[in-house]
């Protein structure tokens, strides 16, 4: 059975689409753990306009809103905004306590923002010194929760960050900030 004079176009037309659809896509494992994310913010009221209710409509996450991908053929996730996800309603769900864990899948993520959450800390054995995985993080919004002063020393091995807020928590004193 040979090519007729349509095949050729089809095809050409279908991996156009193709190139497309890859083009707005990010590798399998860090699409799953955005939708992984995403069921960590589930349980807020349908009604909360929430950007992160919306991922996973389509399969194309580099292109999910608070998702950033690189420009390269890579497509690698390089941030993640997820400020002000469970804003409205956080004060009247309790303190929240992150599993930083859930991040570890994004090897290139430079920036992660989780201002405005109401985070009170993170679960046991998944603090935010698991971050110190991701050796191109250099941007972490943390203001605007509610941690207090425990979080400092789950934030010393993150080595690789260049910018750090912590503005509008639960801090108390002051900070030694040593060269090292």
């Amino acid at each position: 059975m040979g090519f007729n004079r349509f095949s050729l176009p089809a095809v050409a037309v279908i991996m156009m689409i193709n190139a497309m659809l890859l083009s707005q896509g990010c590798f399998e494992e860090e699409r799953i753990a955005l939708l992984q994310i995403k069921t960590s913010f589930r349980d807020h009221p349908n009604d909360f306009p929430s950007p992160v209710l919306s991922w996973g409509k389509d399969a194309l996450c580099c292109s999910w809103e608070g998702v950033t991908c690189s420009n390269s053929t890579t497509r690698r996730v390089i941030e993640i905004d997820l400020s002000f996800a469970r804003y409205e309603w956080y004060s009247s769900m309790g303190d929240w306590y992150l599993n930083a864990s859930i991040f570890l899948p994004f090897q290139e993520l430079n920036v992660l923002d989780l201002s405005e959450n109401g985070i009170a800390g993170c679960v046991a054995n998944e603090g935010f010194e698991r971050l110190s995985r991701l050796a191109k993080l250099e941007v972490l919004y943390l203001g605007d929760n509610n941690l207090n002063d425990s979080i400092l020393s789950s934030l010393k091995e993150l080595s690789s960050l260049k910018y750090l807020n912590l503005g509008g928590n639960l801090l108390q004193g002051s900070i030694n900030m040593k060269d090292t």
